[in-house]
């Protein structure tokens, strides 16, 4: 591996880097964590459960009492206002609590049993759950919190029984490495094995590539983009012992707009699409990037009306420079394949914020052509026009796996389309009726996947206690008595 003097996080508000030094860890830590958390991984996968959801509550206690230190840290590497950090920060501590509810209230070990019958000599069985391993969870850059260190892969794995090495995302790796300070401070506190976390930093692909090839992991968590997913599956499917990677990757989530009630609600939807588009410049996995829209008067409206309120949106910073040079990149290049009208926010921006914009097209060119169908992460979506609910189900029949699909329209509407909805929800792992996909609520409930390349295993959801399926294997005991 390389030997690197050392890289800083990026500040996108100054427009500059930090000014603490941050080093890769080297072959040593790499191997210090992978030996230790192989040796704890039967010890924790068989401490009660009790005991997992304890040291849950503690890891919470801790993050509120450092609450003010992260959030100093998280604004300077991400741009995140403090509200939105006050969301994300609420939402991770509520969902560590949620896990750990689940699992003194819910979660059953043994999930299944069967007596001895002698009558058809059959033997007595349990059937139980344990953790499938070492996990490995790889930080999200848009969920400094809420999707890394100690967000829902790690949370889940942890109460799975599943010891875990976090690889910081390298631009919050100072939010990372403080919140990695809490995790260790439970595990202290509960005269833990050192094994049961393990933090390390890198800032390019190299630690996570060993990491994800050494037989010592047995599964991977990952939220990104559909390149970096696509990678690590390749990689873990290659091993002699292939592993699972549950990766949430890229979705465009379409919405369509029915032809009934545009008028009655178009200020009310313009507005909730406008925003879900826009907050916090569209970094979100579940943005709507694609919008269906009736070719008709009410349609021109409706679009004319979104376009606007998009265009007069608050403008925000993106979380990185790659990231911002990757949007501004691809809103031209959807541009030139559909020869389509790009309608931007004009006006003078800060360096790192994100330009707003809404490309207008058809739903031929959106069939025609599947690149338009790729997510563009940023402030961005495609408004199309479509004639008749035939090229609906013509549009939802050409497109790949979805995280969310979304209708808008009126009671009666929605429930005499019940086959489009049905063909969305082959397509999606959620489906959203006059609301957006923006907004994931972290519950037992919700469902964070769909087919491939929405997620790598739509059978399984990143967010919710089900989440913690992913990171468990069931063995069944045979001839157990007393």
């Amino acid at each position: 591996m390389k030997s690197t003097p050392g890289f800083q996080s990026f500040n996108p508000i100054k427009n500059k880097f930090n000014d603490k030094t941050f080093f890769c860890s080297n072959e040593q830590e790499i191997e210090y964590a992978l030996e230790n958390a192989q040796e704890v991984s039967l010890i924790f996968s068989n401490l009660h459960k009790q005991k997992r959801a304890e040291f849950l509550v503690e890891i919470k206690s801790n993050l509120l009492l450092e609450k003010d230190s992260i959030w100093g840290i998280y604004h300077s590497e991400s741009g995140l206002s403090e509200s939105r950090f006050a969301q994300e920060f609420e939402r991770t501590i509520n969902q560590i609590q949620l896990f750990a509810d689940f699992l003194i209230n819910d979660f059953q070990e043994i999930s299944s049993t069967q007596k001895e019958v002698s009558t058809l000599n059959t033997p007595s069985l349990i059937k139980k759950w344990i953790g499938i391993g070492p996990v490995l969870v790889l930080g999200s850059s848009n969920f400094p919190l809420a999707y890394s260190t100690i967000g829902g892969d790690t949370v889940s794995a942890l109460a799975a029984g599943c010891p875990v090495i976090v690889k910081a995302h390298p631009m919050h790796v100072g939010t990372s490495s403080r919140v990695a300070q809490c995790i260790l401070k439970a595990i202290e506190k509960f005269n833990f094995p050192k094994g049961v976390f393990s933090h390390l930093i890198d800032d390019s692909h190299q630690v996570a590539t060993k990491l994800v090839q050494d037989n010592r992991i047995k599964a991977v968590g990952f939220t990104g983009s559909i390149r970096g997913g696509r990678a690590l599956m390749d990689l873990a499917h290659s091993r002699p012992n292939p592993i699972p990677v549950f990766a949430e990757m890229g979705s465009t989530n379409p919405a369509v707009i029915f032809k009934s009630d545009i008028q009655k609600n178009i200020d009310e939807w313009t507005s909730n699409l406008a925003q879900s588009i826009c907050k916090d410049a569209g970094q979100f996995c579940t943005k709507p990037g694609v919008i269906l829209v009736p070719n008709n008067s009410d349609g021109e409206k409706f679009c004319d009306l979104l376009t606007h309120k998009i265009r007069n949106h608050e403008s925000y910073w993106m979380l990185h420079p790659s990231i911002l040079k990757n949007f501004e990149f691809l809103k031209i290049r959807r541009k030139e394949k559909s020869k389509g009208l790009l309608l931007e926010k004009s006006g003078q921006l800060d360096q790192m914020q994100g330009r707003q914009a809404i490309l207008k097209t058809t739903i031929f060119k959106l069939i025609s052509c599947q690149e338009l169908n790729e997510e563009v992460f940023g402030p961005f979506s495609i408004i199309a026009t479509y004639n008749d609910l035939t090229e609906i189900s013509n549009y939802i029949n050409s497109i790949h796996g979805q995280l969310t699909f979304t209708f808008l329209g009126s009671k009666s509407e929605i429930e005499n389309n019940q086959n489009l909805v049905q063909l969305a929800s082959e397509k999606a792992g959620r489906i959203i009726f006059n609301g957006v996909p923006t907004g994931v609520i972290v519950s037992k409930a919700m469902n964070h996947s769909g087919p491939y390349p929405a997620s790598s295993d739509s059978r399984f959801s990143a967010v919710g206690t089900d989440s913690l399926f992913r990171f468990l294997k069931s063995v069944t005991y045979q001839n157990i008595f007393g």
